[in-house]
């Protein structure tokens, strides 16, 4: 059996919520074409109209305009991809139309095979009462045993939840999903983050790293990574430096691997990235968005505590 091919199947009738006579797209790029091929022929054996468009592999910035514009007739897609087109204008412009989206960046058939078998009921029941209550909180402050001591707020802003369920109209998530997410008030927010788990697009930490930020901005850099960081935020716009998301790892099925789409879910993290924002109802641009994994915090929402040294301890409470 073709375990790939399955998973193709599997997360194209449980995820995208295809119907008859629409199209489905796949958008992919030249170091991806052998995974995405799986999910076309998955797709046309369902009796979907599935295609596939292939563009140049890339880690930032908008997607080519063939790839955009092939985007703009689709009734669904799902993007695989080397880097990410979540934070584009052509994927938002997509969306804004009708269009259901599943992003994956990076993804392998090691992730497909492992991680799109999540029970994407739990995941969204427990996303969607996290959403509701980033929604509802005005400060979110973030501790752990390595260091972190950092105050965000999200007042006035809605939490979101990628549950993996994308069959609303103009739906949007990753595959694998599983987390729950705000945009903060981008020149707000104090402290040190100490990141000791994953800074997406950079590197898996071998060491941590203590970020210490001033009104939402990365303002100090301390760690053996330091210099290398700083190297790398230095190649995007200076927005790059600025806090542009909060969120709440939900999908047991991940563990971290390298991998910016799985690491961003896994179950008892949590996630703050900096960059763009427009996509998820914040208020910056930036040419990137990078999330860093946090391992074992302690969160409070306002007064309330929902997650103590990496364990959800608002679930028995909502059940």
């Amino acid at each position: 059996m073709n375990k790939t091919y399955e998973a193709a199947k599997t997360s194209i009738k449980a995820c995208m919520g295809m119907k008859a006579g629409e199209h489905l797209l796949i958008v992919t790029d030249t170091e991806q074409l052998a995974l995405a091929a799986e999910f076309v022929k998955a797709g046309n054996d369902l009796g979907y109209e599935t295609s596939m468009v292939c563009g140049p592999a890339q880690i930032s910035g908008e997607m080519p305009e063939p790839v955009s514009g092939a985007l703009s007739k689709a009734d669904a897609a799902m993007m695989i991809t080397t880097g990410s087109f979540t934070h584009t204008r052509g994927r938002a412009q997509a969306t804004e139309r009708g269009c259901r989206i599943a992003s994956m960046p990076g993804i392998t058939e090691d992730i497909v095979q492992n991680t799109l078998n999540a029970d994407y009921d739990y995941v969204e029941k427990i996303g969607n009462i996290l959403a509701e209550k980033l929604t509802k909180c005005e400060k979110i402050h973030i501790t752990t045993e390595a260091g972190t001591d950092l105050t965000l707020y999200a007042g006035g802003r809605t939490g979101i939840a990628d549950t993996g369920k994308l069959t609303e109209t103009g739906a949007f998530g990753n595959l694998p999903a599983g987390e729950a997410m705000v945009a903060p008030v981008e020149t707000k927010g104090d402290g040190i983050l100490v990141v000791d788990g994953v800074i997406c697009d950079f590197k898996v930490m071998d060491e941590p790293l203590a970020l210490t930020f001033e009104n939402g901005r990365i303002v100090k850099t301390e760690g053996p990574d330091a210099a290398d960081f700083n190297a790398f935020i230095a190649q995007f716009e200076e927005t790059a430096k600025n806090v542009c998301e909060f969120g709440i790892d939900t999908n047991p099925e991940c563990a971290i691997m390298g991998n910016g789409l799985v690491d961003e879910k896994v179950f008892g993290t949590i996630h703050i990235a900096c960059g763009n924002n427009l996509f998820m109802g914040g208020q910056q641009d930036c040419d990137m968005h990078y999330d860093m994994i946090i391992k074992a915090p302690t969160v409070y929402l306002d007064d309330e505590c929902i997650i103590r040294d990496g364990q959800h301890i608002y679930e028995k409470q909502e059940r």
